[in-house]
């Protein structure tokens, strides 16, 4: 059970876990488009990536490639707001392999890790915790932090909810900003974008450094 000093996470968690009590909502996994789109494993392989942390991990898709493709080369864990994520792959392995707690809590993550992953998470964050759990993941990593942001309100928690999963809904000029803010040197990135060229998908590659 997640604890926290916040009230609000308890509220976050209990809408985590109905969301996840849904099929239809872990069919899509980001993290996993991005490992096969930006050869995500390469880029780590170059920046002397071993340990990663996927952070806000959900259904998992992502660890479960890393875990099937490339083992021998890194080891992957998981952190999420709501015990019930995971998808039935990692049945038995719960224990070892996801931890829970809230991402803008002092000290939540665990450290230390060499690369840092969130996809599909920093939208979901209510806009004042946004600089904590961006400080949070760069605490966390030493060699990289990967982030792949939404960019268009999501229509799953009003349909299942009656309110909206996405909290912070901003631009690529707000995001970049707030990254560099928390101490995160962007490496390469790429928008992604609907056919309307709307921009939707946000995907950087970041260095932690020291906030200036």
């Amino acid at each position: 059970m997640l604890t926290s000093l916040d009230p609000a996470a308890d509220l976050e968690r209990a809408k985590y876990e109905q969301m996840w009590q849904h099929a239809d909502y872990r069919t899509f996994s980001p993290g996993l488009h991005a490992l096969d789109k930006f050869g995500l494993a390469q880029q780590f392989r170059e920046l002397g990536v071993r340990t990663i942390l996927d952070a806000g991990c959900g259904s998992g898709k992502f660890m479960q490639a890393v875990l099937e493709r490339h083992a021998a080369e890194f080891t992957i864990r998981g952190f999420d707001i709501a015990g019930n994520c995971l998808d039935p792959w990692f049945a038995g392995r719960e224990n070892e392999l996801l931890t829970t707690g809230c991402l803008w809590d002092d000290h939540a993550l665990p450290a230390p890790n060499d690369a840092v992953v969130c996809t599909d998470v920093m939208e979901h964050i209510p806009t004042a915790h946004v600089p904590a759990v961006l400080r949070n993941l760069r605490l966390a990593a030493t060699r990289a932090v990967f982030l792949g942001i939404a960019l268009f309100p999501d229509s799953f928690g009003p349909k299942v909810l009656g309110a909206p999963l996405h909290l912070t809904v901003q631009n690529v000029d707000w995001w970049r900003e707030h990254i560099a803010a928390a101490g995160l040197g962007i490496i390469s990135g790429a928008v992604l974008r609907n056919q309307e060229e709307a921009p939707m998908w946000l995907y950087l590659l970041c260095r932690p450094q020291i906030p200036g």
